[in-house]
């Protein structure tokens, strides 16, 4: 009979102290009753440079492959003057045929002398007009005629200024390597010319290009001659999900895994938008090809690579950890504020790498953000931490100098 009794005033001793701290926390409107938070761990908001990169393999290739063709109803084909594996020059001898009709070829090649010579002479008119247009400053829709079609101008979407000043040096650069190869055969062709009028029936031809003679056909079937580029590109193959993330322009980086310390900076020149096979069977492939921005004179065509492609960056960016960010109806972060009080701030975030996420409205660098416990967390709460007993200098508290203790000590004798 006792104990149930004790029982009984336990239990209601419980229930009065539980509805008791109800009724205080219910009518506690004008928050009378301080709240308090705990926070066990924290962090700070920070400035990084987020950097989204992706990963493939690649291998380094030539620029370009260059072929080189005889036409036997211009004559008979005499000799070759190159070999396989040789380096040539442009205006280098390639090979020789003795001319059928003396006047018809020095026709045929004045001819082309001519075609050439307006070839090159449009092209120049285009680069100076091209290089004399002002792309108009943002904002700025007076001086000078634009390249781009009247359908382009009044798209909704139009360029932006960096977006039109690229596509002009874009043109100009196309055009200028244009202008270089009909000079180049330009040159070749007068040289024939030359040749033909001073030797008689044998016309020598020399390369347009400079590059590696990687084969040379003793049958005479077409190319004759095939020569690749001494300058090096790196080519690849992207799988599905990668093609949605690469577009061309975006800059990457070449690490050979035998010589880590070696980085080359490159930018993705060439994407392709159809797979080189397309079979239900199989996944999709899709080339590309990174320009390198330096002279890749030690590396040879062949060796394998590693490729870093950005695909998206932030630079100086106000940064987060990402396990300090909730998530309800809406992201936000519980901020501890200079005044001692936990802030609910909703924010907007970007960019998300390893872990980071760059926070685009909300925080500010330097801004602590709590992160456990969470059922600790109450708005406008003061909050308060352990102490970190790293942080606590006792021995540099009492280790004083013996003359200042003295001096102290005194002042306090004589105050008294």
């Amino acid at each position: 009979m006792h104990n149930k009794r004790k029982k009984r005033w336990v239990f209601f001793l419980a229930f009065a102290f539980v509805l008791t701290n109800s009724l205080l926390i219910f009518f506690d409107r004008e928050d009378k009753v301080e709240q308090k938070s705990y926070i066990n761990d924290w962090s700070e908001a920070f400035t990084y440079d987020l950097i989204e990169t992706l990963s493939t393999d690649g291998v380094f290739a030539a620029t370009e492959s260059n072929p080189v063709y005889f036409d036997d109803s211009l004559g008979s084909f005499q000799r070759f003057l190159i070999e396989e594996g040789e380096e040539v020059r442009k205006g280098d001898d390639l090979y020789e045929y003795e001319v059928t009709d003396y006047y018809t070829q020095q026709s045929s090649l004045e001819s082309e002398v001519s075609r050439l010579e307006e070839e090159i002479s449009a092209i120049e008119s285009y680069l100076t007009e091209m290089e004399s247009y002002e792309v108009p400053e943002p904002n700025n829709n007076s001086g000078g005629g634009s390249f781009l079609t009247p359908d382009e101008e009044d798209e909704e979407n139009s360029p932006s200024y960096a977006e039109t000043e690229f596509k002009k040096e874009q043109t100009i650069a196309e055009k200028e390597m244009e202008l270089a190869q009909k000079e180049a055969m330009l040159d070749m062709v007068e040289s024939q010319l030359d040749n033909l009028e001073s030797e008689g029936q044998i016309i020598t031809v020399q390369s347009p290009f400079s590059g590696v003679i990687t084969k040379v056909s003793e049958d005479l079937d077409s190319p004759i001659i095939t020569m690749k580029a001494t300058t090096l590109q790196v080519e690849g193959e992207l799988e599905e999900s990668e093609r949605k993330r690469v577009k061309e322009d975006l800059k990457a980086e070449i690490t050979i895994p035998e010589e880590e310390e070696l980085r080359i900076q490159g930018t993705v020149s060439s994407v392709a938008h159809f797979p080189e096979n397309i079979s239900v069977d199989q996944a999709s492939e899709y080339p590309f090809v990174v320009s390198l921005e330096v002279d890749s004179a030690e590396m040879l065509p062949g060796y394998h690579v590693a490729v870093s492609i950005i695909t998206d960056r932030a630079d100086g960016a106000v940064t987060a950890f990402s396990p300090l960010l909730s998530t309800e109806e809406n992201l936000f972060a519980w901020v501890m504020d200079d005044t001692g009080k936990l802030v609910r701030r909703p924010i907007k975030t970007g960019l998300e790498v390893d872990g980071l996420v760059e926070i685009m409205e909300g925080l500010e660098a330097g801004e602590m953000l709590a992160h456990t416990p969470h059922g600790q967390f109450r708005r406008g709460a003061t909050f308060f931490t352990p102490i970190q007993s790293n942080e606590l200098r006792l021995k540099e508290t009492f280790a004083v100098e013996t003359q200042t203790m003295l001096n102290y000590g005194l002042m306090g004798l004589v105050a008294r």
